[in-house]
């Protein structure tokens, strides 16, 4: 019976206020703390607003320029400093950027992008094949034979032996070397 009672209070005390009372009491309470908030951070702002206008904080005129008469000249780079000029590590020279390259001679260059690799990239797919299908030796075989086929002048480039030594390490079976010379023929 007394929880009775408290509840009904409880309904009893809300329902004495109307909306009109309580949006009054909100706005007189937020008013309060408002004008409390700028009383205590804004007082300075307060005082110059209230003794006849905002004072600018920013003037409108522009910031100097390098170029104008009245500036400050900028500091010559080859003026001495303190510390000096700092120094390269030995063996260490400046060169403009036209004084270096990664040029190789003509024969490194037509090796790097010439026949040999073309035919490199061709037996890697070979051998690529071969461990994805499980082939064997007659396998790889029929398909270097391809490749032979689609590079015929492979067999006189004098790096022959450099593809051929590729080949004996890449390849999951032995290769005599009678075999490595009818691959290319």
């Amino acid at each position: 019976m007394a929880q009775c009672s408290a509840v009904n209070k409880s309904k009893f005390m809300l329902q004495q206020f109307t909306w009109p009372q309580f949006l009054l009491a909100a706005f007189v309470l937020s008013l309060v703390w408002y004008v409390g908030v700028v009383l205590i951070f804004y007082r300075k702002e307060l005082k110059q607003f209230l003794s006849g206008g905002i004072k600018e904080k920013h003037s409108h005129e522009p910031l100097p320029h390098r170029w104008d008469d009245d500036t400050e000249p900028i500091e010559d780079a080859n003026e001495e400093t303190l510390m000096g000029e700092p120094q390269l590590p030995q063996g260490m020279t400046n060169v403009s950027m036209g004084g270096f390259g990664f040029a190789v001679s003509e024969d490194e260059k037509e090796e790097q992008v010439g026949l040999v690799p073309d035919v490199l990239e061709e037996i890697k797919s070979v051998f690529n094949i071969i461990s994805k299908e499980d082939g064997n030796k007659k396998d790889f075989f029929s398909l270097i034979k391809l490749v032979s086929d689609k590079y015929p002048m492979i067999g006189s480039n004098p790096n022959i032996e450099r593809i051929n030594e590729y080949i004996t390490d890449q390849a999951p079976f032995h290769l005599s070397a009678q075999e490595l010379e009818d691959l290319w023929d």
